[in-house]
């Protein structure tokens, strides 16, 4: 079905997160991306179903996150915070990676923030869809260090869930344009995360242990 077609289904993603960040959640309609992207409301709801769910896919795709590089950072022969840090930093770069021309991708993230006041389900929508592409993989990895006794406290599926929401939440540069500079450097701005996780921002404590291989 042309409905269906990948070339329809990129080209509404990218209207509509054009119109999102230009207009705002509460600013856009359905009938706005539609006549943007040239396709029918109908077609919209077939591929995405509700607003909510389209603002979600619309910030995934921008997101670019990659499922088989964040196991590729998650190594087991490294120490806890520095992988960590290496997976926050990756995330930090992401929020700062333009999405249209020049505009970064933590516009979008802002626009997310502000629409959560008055609609909090697009929040847990999009972090339901993020978890599903990162979290799988670094929720196998905290249940690997669970294991190993290189971590303490709580279980996998919660040290997955609170560190997403600390990477993603806690990132001054969402809130405070003018703090964008300051995060260009991003291997410091990850530390400070991963060690507001690490110190108990989740309730977490960082088992004492030795690698067997350097770190990064």
């Amino acid at each position: 079905m042309e409905a269906d077609s990948p070339q329809r289904r990129i080209r509404i993603l990218h209207r509509a997160t054009e119109i999102f960040l230009d207009r705002g959640y509460a600013g856009t309609t359905v009938d706005d991306i539609a006549q943007a992207a040239g396709v029918g409301k109908v077609a919209i709801y077939q591929l995405f179903g509700d607003k909510v769910d389209l603002f979600a896919q619309c910030m995934i795709d921008a997101a670019g996150t990659n499922p088989v590089m964040s196991r590729a950072l998650l190594r087991r022969d490294c120490p806890v915070r520095d992988v960590l840090v290496e997976f926050a930093e990756q995330h930090i770069r992401r929020m700062l990676r333009p999405v249209f021309g020049t505009r970064p991708f933590y516009e979008f993230v802002r626009v997310l923030l502000s629409a959560s006041i008055t609609h909090p389900d697009i929040s847990g929508r999009c972090l339901d869809i993020l978890r599903s592409d990162e979290g799988a993989p670094l929720q196998e990895y905290f249940h690997d260090m669970l294991e190993k006794q290189m971590l303490a406290g709580g279980d996998a599926p919660f040290l997955t869930r609170h560190f997403i929401q600390t990477i993603f939440f806690t990132n001054n540069v969402i809130l405070e344009p003018s703090s964008a500079e300051r995060y260009r450097d991003s291997r410091a701005s990850a530390e400070n995360a991963v060690d507001l996780f690490l110190n108990g921002c989740a309730g977490v404590a960082l088992a004492a242990f030795t690698p067997s291989v350097g770190s990064f």
